[in-house]
Parts: structure tokens; sequence; C-alpha cells
């Protein structure tokens, strides 16, 4: 119900009230009839620790606070009233109150805790609806803007949700790949089409302003709902392990995975396509020289998984 922080105070909280309760229970003779009231009162107050456990833990909380009650208010009913059977048959009515309410209370609890999850599950898919709107949005910008990014762009969604699922990632982890993977050019919108289109090398001046793409695409995607995380994966997707990568240099595991795994995508799909400044290159070739850099320039188990990927297909027979 609560991050561990949270969770430890109200343990505490909930122990120091069972502690008090039950040391002034035994604490408090039950000679006259003043005593008797108090000793009602405090019975009572248990019932604040079980219901307490039931909205701070749930369901089990409430039934292992019911099992702590018990545990003292039954010493307490032999020990300070013993040889009083009619007072005593109160008192054990008493416990089976405390268990319906422990059960009921944390019954409610976990309903409403359900219910929460459904309703922030709810959210999650309308802010994923929103996002693969947007996703779709952008996509049609591509093709508008240059029909090969967009083609390239979906080819590098297919290898990175191929290398998740052999990476075994979970499910929504393939799908951030995937979404970032169909937008992680998005941000050469903002390349102006003489250097983006120009058939020949690049200048150091014109390769600068292409490598600020992600950080173009990160700012186009912030402002939309529910894409912190994709924009996250586009901007890094140039990064490589060894800190050599581009825009802000990290390393290793400071990387997402979902980046990496668009990163040796995008690299594999640009190499076996054919660019108007080279040929096609074949798979075994392209897969050789993603080798070479695997663990400095390209994470090595997403080559590793895309080796595999390929060889299954059979495009690629693995060494």
């Amino acid at each position: 119900m609560y991050k561990a922080g949270g969770q430890l105070r109200c343990l505490a909280l909930l122990m120091a009230a069972w502690t008090a309760i039950t040391v002034a229970h035994f604490a408090i003779g039950a000679g006259t009839h003043g005593l008797h009231v108090v000793h009602i009162v405090l019975a009572g107050l248990y019932l604040l620790v079980v219901i307490a456990a039931a909205i701070w833990f749930g369901l089990v909380g409430a039934l292992l606070s019911s099992i702590a009650v018990t545990a003292a208010y039954i010493p307490y009913v032999l020990v300070v009233w013993r040889n009083q059977p009619m007072e005593n048959a109160n008192q054990y009515a008493m416990l089976v109150v405390y268990w319906v309410v422990a059960f009921t209370a944390g019954t409610l609890a976990w309903r409403r805790e359900i219910e929460m999850q459904r309703h922030l599950a709810s959210e999650r898919a309308a802010d994923r609806s929103a996002v693969i709107e947007a996703i779709a949005g952008l996509s049609n910008a591509l093709r508008a803007r240059d029909e090969y990014t967009r083609e390239h762009s979906e080819q590098v969604a297919l290898l990175a949700v191929a290398i998740g699922n052999e990476l075994g990632l979970p499910e929504n982890q393939v799908e951030l790949a995937r979404l970032a993977a169909l937008i992680h050019d998005v941000g050469k919108i903002g390349v102006r089409d003489d250097v983006l289109l120009k058939p020949g090398q690049l200048s150091d001046e014109e390769r600068q302003a292409v490598q600020q793409h992600p950080m173009i695409a990160a700012d186009i995607l912030r402002p939309i709902h529910g894409a912190n995380e994709i924009a996250d994966i586009v901007l890094a997707h140039h990064e490589c392990p060894d800190g050599s990568g581009y825009p802000r240099g990290l390393r290793g595991e400071a990387i997402p995975i979902e980046a990496r795994i668009v990163r040796v995508a995008d690299v594999y799909a640009s190499l076996v396509e054919r660019r108007p400044y080279k040929n096609a290159m074949d798979s075994d070739s392209a897969l050789s020289l993603l080798s070479q850099g695997a663990g400095s320039k390209f994470d090595l188990e997403g080559v590793q998984a895309l080796k595999r990927v390929m060889a299954k297909s059979g495009m690629h027979k693995a060494t």
C-alpha cells in the first residue's frame, strides 16, 4: 500500500499502539467498576490497530494484526480476569469482533486497492493510446518529409521487437522499444533538406547538424502526455557503451536497454539498406561489422540477440 519508508513508519506506529494498549491492560487492575470501564475502552482501542493495519497493509495486515491482538488479549483474559466465566464470555466474544472487523476492513482495503490498480491501468492505457496516435501522426510527418526514413523506421521497429523478445525483456519494455524505433529519426524533421538528402559524404558542420536530431526528437516527444520514457529512449539511441556516442556521451548501463536495442537495430538496418551514397551490405557482413564493435560501440547482448534472430530466420548462420 505504501513505499518502504512509509511502511516502516506505519509498522512502528502499529507496534507502539499494540504495546501501549497491552501494557495498560496488564498494568491496570480489575478491582473496581471504573477500572473495568477502562479495560473496555482499551479493548476497543485494539480495533484501531486492526483497522489501521487494514488501511496501511491491506487484508494481510489486518489479519496479522488480529493475530497479534489475539496473542495479547487471551493471556490478559486468563491472567487478569481468571475465574470469572461470565466476564470471560464477553471478552472472548470481543475476539470474534476483532476478527470480523479485520476481515471486513481488510477486504474493503483490498477492493479499494484493486479499483485503484484498475484506474491506473485505465489511465496508462489512455496514455499509451494517446502516444500511439501521436506517433502515428509523427510517422505520417516522416512520410511527407522523407519516405525512406519512414520505411527505415518501420524496419528498425520490427528488428527492435525481435531483439527485445530474444533477450526476454518484459512486454512493456519491448513495446517501448518498438514505439521509440518507429519515431527514432523524427528529429530529422529539424534537419535541412540539403543536409538530410545529400547524396555524398557530410562535412563536419553538416554531421553536427544531423547529430542534433535525437535532441530535436526528444523535444518533440516530451510535451506528449505519457511519452517521457519514449523520449528518453530516442534521445539515447546514438549513445555507445564506451561513452563515445552522442548527444550526452552516456556509458554502459546508463543507457536505457531499449535505446541500446534500437541502436543495434538501427545500425543493422542502415547497413543492409541501399542509400544514395552507398550500396546495401549483405546480412553476414553487417553482423560481422556489428560484432567488431560489440561491447564498445554496440550493446554486446543486443548484437548477440540479433545474430540469433537472423540465424532463426535463415538469413545468417550463427557463429
